[in-house]
């Protein structure tokens, strides 16, 4: 684990944990005494009330909390720790390693990343809200000089050539169009013997056009375009680089979503307050829950990919 984390030697500073929850709640902290501002609390009650009614669309400041209150710190996809570890524990990531993560989001993966292999990491977003909160909150955390993370449009990915020894994504591109175009940046992005590990929502056996699918792809907040796995497989190969993993991890993955909700459920049960976020929560889980169905249906599925960029021999 790395050295920033919570150790005696920042017994004297407020956690991690602390100093990123003060932040969501809009206080400054200073040693362990904690300062709110009358015009910090009105701001942010005005951020709130603004708002306006639960939606997915867009990551409004309601949007960015109820899903790190389902998922965890920094996350706005279902990707328990034991996931992350899967991941990537093959990759061998450690500190000389320069690694890419593809749909960052509010940046909570790369910076467990970083913790937990010591690693620079360097993520990747589409959405110009969520990369200004990731950089916020991983300056909270005391990451930035480890973590950063840029702006891009996937659909025209164009990432420094051969700059990362490893590039991940989890759930990043099935909303993308343009994969083959995509999976070619990626592959120019890595070094020779570089490595891509993702998983995502894929098709098998079922047509992208498939009726079953239509309701699910227009709910989407930034749309859907799965393709088939082995169709996945195809691109990358065509590309250049070695496949050598395709997993089917959709049993795993809905548990993992449905076990989030039913965590939620019983920490309220319990008497842990959410206020305005419940309804948030609850126009979130209609999202999972349209997924979820379609997976429990077989026609959509969740696999991860383990591909490589051959060495160059010259």
């Amino acid at each position: 684990m790395s050295a920033e984390s919570d150790s005696p030697d920042t017994e004297a500073r407020p956690s991690i944990k602390h100093r990123l929850k003060a932040w969501w709640d809009g206080y400054e902290l200073e040693g362990e005494t904690v300062e709110r501002t009358a015009a910090e609390a009105s701001e942010r009650e005005k951020i709130i009330i603004n708002d306006g009614p639960p939606t997915v669309k867009g990551w409004s400041l309601s949007r960015q909390q109820s899903v790190v209150t389902l998922f965890g710190e920094g996350m706005t996809r279902c990707i328990p720790d034991e996931v992350k570890e899967n991941l990537t524990q093959p990759l061998g990531i450690n500190k000389k390693l320069s690694v890419a993560e593809i749909g960052s989001g509010l940046g909570g993966f790369a910076r467990w990343v970083s913790n937990e292999y010591n690693a620079y990491v360097t993520g990747y977003d589409p959405d110009q809200i969520l990369q200004d909160a990731a950089i916020e909150m991983t300056k909270m955390a005391g990451r930035s000089r480890k973590v950063n993370f840029f702006h891009c449009d996937l659909e025209k990915f164009n990432p420094k050539e051969r700059s990362a020894d490893v590039v991940y994504a989890s759930e990043a591109l099935f909303p993308v169009k343009n994969k083959a175009g995509c999976f070619a940046a990626i592959y120019k992005m890595l070094k020779p013997s570089g490595q891509f590990m993702m998983s995502d929502y894929m098709l098998e056996g079922i047509a992208q056009d498939a009726p079953e699918l239509k309701d699910w792809r227009s709910a989407e907040p930034v749309g859907a375009h799965p393709i088939d796995v082995q169709e996945t497989r195809n691109l990358l190969t065509s590309k250049g680089f070695e496949v050598s993993i395709a997993e089917n991890i959709t049993a795993p993955y809905k548990a993992n979503v449905l076990r989030a909700f039913a965590d939620y459920a019983a920490r309220t049960g319990n008497g842990e307050k959410s206020g305005h976020l419940h309804e948030w929560i609850l126009k979130e889980g209609e999202l999972w829950m349209r997924r979820i169905k379609l997976m429990e249906a077989g026609h959509l599925k969740v696999f991860r990919i383990y591909a490589r960029k051959p060495v160059d021999i010259r």
